[in-house]
């Protein structure tokens, strides 16, 4: 099942403007753009409480979201994007509804601006639950029972979204199976352009022993898939609450996507990243949230081989 908040229609737009008070979109920020090209926002681990004054580890996990949304919008501004996308954990802890409810609210300003927001969900979330608190989600019909599965596609690249959430508030994550079969089909028959898969959990190697499973616990048999399919370019993941790029020897992208709500090391960078897609690869920009930090800014270009 698809699970976006998808952007207001003009109508949508009219009608909370003349209640709230936001200014409208100019008619030329809402043509199309140059379909060579294409920019994409990327956010992941947000965290949020329902109360928004909720603190953890040192963090207003509400204020970064709210301060990532209106770097987002000076972004939009300046150039129609084609889409945002948050990589799981959205919730604090176990999925509450009113943790849900809150996040649909921080993130309104996005969809007023014509921006969907498209959702996976993490170890931190509850379908169920999230779709109780989120009630404006779209109800496309469901592709596979319990899990929340997409493909989004464009001129440029298909995106295919992935659940890899096994069990609420445990850290290891897990695909399963039909998801892996699902995942199979779908890139078999997603249109012939690059693909990047997005799912929460990072791949996870071999553990030593005494040591706990963290990541993504059917990565080779994932990874078996993604290898048949050339088309699949990237696979980003969240989960571990720092940014990192790498790429294995077949070509594919690993990418490690920051937290915007908090780190495991001050020294690692909190943020979102911004992604230009083309024909034939992807420029990533790290906007760290602390401006000063070192790697804010950063760019790395990803080529299509």
């Amino acid at each position: 099942m698809p699970i976006t908040l998808p952007a207001f229609t003009r109508r949508d737009i009219l009608r909370n403007a003349a209640a709230t008070g936001f200014g409208l979109l100019s008619a030329g920020h809402l043509q199309a753009d140059d379909d060579k090209t294409e920019l994409w926002c990327l956010l992941s681990d947000t965290h949020i409480a329902e109360d928004q004054a909720h603190v953890i580890r040192d963090v207003n996990v509400a204020d970064h979201l709210r301060q990532v949304v209106k770097e987002v919008l000076r972004v939009q501004e300046k150039e129609k994007l084609f889409g945002l996308f948050v990589n799981g954990d959205l919730a604090l802890k176990d999925g509450q509804p009113g943790d849900y409810a809150t996040f649909a609210e921080l993130v309104k300003p996005l969809r007023l601006s014509g921006i969907d927001v498209h959702l996976t969900m993490g170890n931190h979330d509850n379908r169920e639950k999230c779709w109780e608190g989120c009630w404006e989600l779209t109800t496309n019909k469901k592709m596979m029972p319990l899990r929340h599965l997409d493909v989004i596609t464009s001129a440029v690249v298909n995106w295919v979204l992935l659940d890899s959430l096994d069990e609420t508030d445990s850290t290891p994550g897990e695909l399963g199976a039909s998801q892996i079969s699902w995942l199979d089909r779908a890139l078999r028959d997603a249109p012939d352009r690059p693909t990047i898969i997005m799912v929460h959990h990072n791949p996870q190697g071999p553990v030593e022993p005494g040591k706990k499973q963290t990541g993504l616990l059917d990565t080779d048999a994932f990874m078996r898939v993604v290898d048949r399919h050339h088309k699949v370019k990237a696979w980003i993941f969240g989960h571990t609450h720092s940014w990192e790029v790498r790429t294995k020897n077949s070509g594919l992208h690993l990418i490690n996507l920051p937290p915007v709500a908090y780190t495991f090391g001050q020294d690692r960078p909190q943020g979102w990243v911004s992604a230009r897609v083309d024909h034939k690869g992807m420029t990533l920009e790290l906007r760290t949230l602390n401006l000063a930090h070192p790697l804010h800014g950063e760019k790395k270009r990803l080529e299509w081989t």
